[in-house]
């Protein structure tokens, strides 16, 4: 009996012969591999040391990103109904069955309230909303993490954030925009009084994921930045929408840029899009690598909203009004329905499609041609939530290491 066991024990020890997928020359499997959907490309995870190392190949991860950025993107939804702070994902397909999967988020416990500060190359940078002092950077799909160390922190702060990759450096940062203002202040004669702040002063603060992993300050900003404005990635760039204000002498709203290889701030161009900024509401958009800026109009324009895009990155002449959408009302639930459907561009599909979202939790499909609007509903879909578009793939935070 022992001498079957030890027999079977030096049988399992050995290692075992090369077939199948792996007697494939290396080019043909990385094509086959780079070609699936990541939530099955996760699967092989654990299976074996040998197909772990296989999913750490730094030429697969560049392979099967660059197939996943000419693909349609899933979609991140942030749930707040009836499940709050769950994160979920959709993936379109060309099979008409998708389903919304929810994301196990492991950091998430300590954190009884948090927002999506953004998604770059198939990671997303998730912050605590409440307390204002924890970053994590995730890849929902590997569910590989890294927390971020603490930053300075002020009495009174209104935070504007950023994420992004530095095609330079090749590195994510994260930017971290920090207006404040002291609560109290000393009057000559008098005792200390509270007052209303004032977020006059900012402070700028970067962190590269990889180097130094902690903040540095690049100094103030001049803009007042709109709270609201979620900073969009574009060749290089971080992009975010100010607050209706006064700069260089007229009263506007500009798109601010911040340059992630030299911490340089700078104004793009844009035209006056025919509104009045002060009463339109804009959010910023990127379709067909282009930047885009889209303009819900009042009801005295009729409602509904404008695309303007910027044909050539810097260059004012070439923003064009590219699409004109008209009011829609969604169909409604329970939730929403006393919810004023305000909307948000979220991509250019590849069919053409435009895909929204309308306020409080309705993902909507507009074709522009036909002028057709589909208000989509798929099996596990919460019924209040916010939408992200993000790119699954294997983008892994911390280098592994080759012996586990």
């Amino acid at each position: 009996m022992d001498r079957q066991i030890k027999k079977h024990k030096f049988q399992s020890d050995q290692t075992p012969t090369i077939h199948g997928f792996y007697s494939l020359p290396q080019e043909i499997v990385l094509d086959i591999a780079s070609r699936l959907p990541i939530t099955s490309l996760v699967q092989f995870k654990f299976s074996c040391k040998l197909f772990y190392n296989f999913l750490h190949d730094k030429k697969l991860v560049n392979q099967h990103l660059s197939r996943a950025l000419e693909t349609d993107p899933c979609i991140i939804i942030h749930a707040d109904y009836p499940l709050r702070n769950q994160l979920c994902f959709l993936e379109f397909s060309n099979h008409g069955r998708e389903v919304v999967r929810k994301i196990r988020t492991p950091f998430a416990n300590p954190m009884p309230e948090f927002k999506v500060v953004g998604s770059c190359n198939g990671l997303l940078c998730i912050y605590d909303s409440l307390f204002n002092d924890a970053l994590y950077v995730y890849n929902p799909f590997t569910r590989d993490y890294k927390q971020l160390p603490r930053s300075i922190e002020f009495e009174v702060q209104k935070l504007v954030f950023g994420f992004g990759f530095d095609p330079v450096t090749k590195e994510y940062k994260v930017i971290k925009i920090i207006n404040y203002a002291n609560m109290y202040y000393n009057d000559p004669g008098r005792s200390i009084r509270f007052r209303v702040p004032f977020f006059g002063k900012s402070d700028v603060q970067v962190l590269s994921l990889g180097t130094s992993n902690r903040w540095r300050s690049v100094g103030e900003v001049v803009y007042r930045f709109d709270p609201s404005s979620q900073g969009i990635m574009l060749n290089g760039k971080m992009h975010w929408l100010t607050r209706f204000g006064k700069y260089n002498g007229r009263h506007d709203r500009l798109i601010v840029s911040f340059d992630l290889a030299d911490d340089i701030f700078g104004e793009v161009p844009k035209v006056d899009f025919n509104v009045k900024p002060r009463i339109v509401q804009h959010h910023l958009a990127v379709l067909g690598d282009c930047l885009a800026v889209a303009l819900t109009l009042p009801h005295y324009k009729g409602g509904g909203f404008e695309i303007w895009v910027m044909r050539e990155y810097n260059v004012k002449d070439s923003w064009m009004k590219e699409f004109r959408v008209e009011a829609y009302t969604p169909t409604l639930n329970y939730v929403t329905q006393h919810v004023q459907p305000l909307v948000k561009v979220l991509c250019l599909m590849k069919n053409g499609e435009l895909l929204l979202e309308y306020k409080g939790g309705n993902l909507v499909s507009y074709d522009p041609k036909n002028g057709i609007f589909r208000t989509l509903r798929f099996e596990g879909m919460p019924y209040l939530f916010k939408t992200f578009v993000h790119v699954g793939c294997l983008n892994w935070i911390e280098t592994p290491r080759a012996d586990l």
